[in-house]
């Protein structure tokens, strides 16, 4: 007599085991991609975050980059923010750090309205902000401070419009000015900073000017534009010897009226060397009224 299994039972059994065999091997791999998941996760979040703080850096030295080129005045800013500002070579004597909601914002002249600042003041931003953004970098924000409240500053700036828009015009029809057709618009619209109508009034009462283009516009609707190309002065492109003169005028003009940058240069767009020349952020309410 023969012990053992059956042949027929062999087979069942053979198979019995190969498929036990199976579900412990899928069981394991389930085990172990649990177990690899649970490990990768935290990594995961981990990557996330230091990309997150990656981006948040860059936009932080984004955001001080334009406020140091383009803003003159007193800077609200967060600690974190303030720091990237004195980085970015604005003097720290004109930093305001915002530490918690009872700092004072309306001693700043502009905020750069971060995530926490935004946490930190929440709603008390909205009556001391104006609403049109200067520039906008990612969720960084810088904005204009408005002491005297925002109904006020809207109505000043519907008054500035106005003014612009009369000043615009009065340059359209100058005998000594010429201008491209997106920046006639621009001009009769009144969306020229006042202080650029001012300065191209009194340059065009003793050259002849094109003005190529208008530039450095806010983030929203309403901001003014701020600077001006001009590619032909007295009919020849701008040089040295040409812009002498004018850089003198501006540079002897009251600080409320000094422009940030006078140079000659080369935009990408343009076929020949421009005279550029831009005033500061934010733009100021009422010098064409004063």
């Amino acid at each position: 007599m023969r012990f053992g299994v059956p042949p027929g039972r062999q087979v069942r059994v053979a198979a019995g085991l190969s498929l036990a065999a199976a579900g412990v091997l899928v069981a394991g791999a389930f085990v172990n991609s649990r177990a690899v998941r649970e490990v990768a996760a935290p990594q995961v979040e981990r990557s996330r975050e230091l990309r997150e703080v990656e981006v948040a850096d860059l936009s932080r030295g984004d955001a001080a980059r334009w406020v140091g080129a383009q803003v003159r005045g007193i800077v609200g800013c967060d600690p974190p923010m303030c720091a990237e500002l004195a980085g970015a070579g604005v003097d720290p004597g004109t930093l305001l750090p915002l530490r918690s909601a009872d700092d004072e914002i309306i001693n700043a002249d502009v905020v750069v309205v971060t995530p926490a600042v935004r946490a930190m003041f929440g709603a008390g931003l909205d009556p001391v902000l104006a609403p049109g953004a200067l520039a906008r970098v990612a969720e960084i924000e810088v904005r204009r401070v408005t002491p005297e409240g925002v109904r006020r500053f809207a109505r000043d700036l519907e008054r500035d419009a106005a003014d612009r828009r009369r000043a615009g015009r009065e340059l359209l029809g100058h005998p000594r000015l010429a201008a491209a057709p997106d920046a006639t618009r621009q001009l009769a619209a009144g969306e020229v900073d006042a202080r650029l109508l001012s300065a191209l009034a009194a340059i065009a009462a003793t050259h002849r000017l094109y003005v190529r283009a208008f530039g450095d516009a806010g983030a929203d609707p309403g901001v003014p534009l701020r600077s001006v190309e001009i590619s032909s002065i007295d009919g020849h492109k701008p040089s040295k010897t040409k812009i002498s003169g004018i850089i003198r005028f501006l540079d002897a003009q009251q600080s409320r009226f000094h422009p940030i940058e006078v140079k000659l240069a080369q935009p990408s767009d343009a076929a020949s060397t421009i005279l550029r020349i831009r005033y500061s952020a934010p733009s100021p309410t009422g010098s064409l009224s004063s």
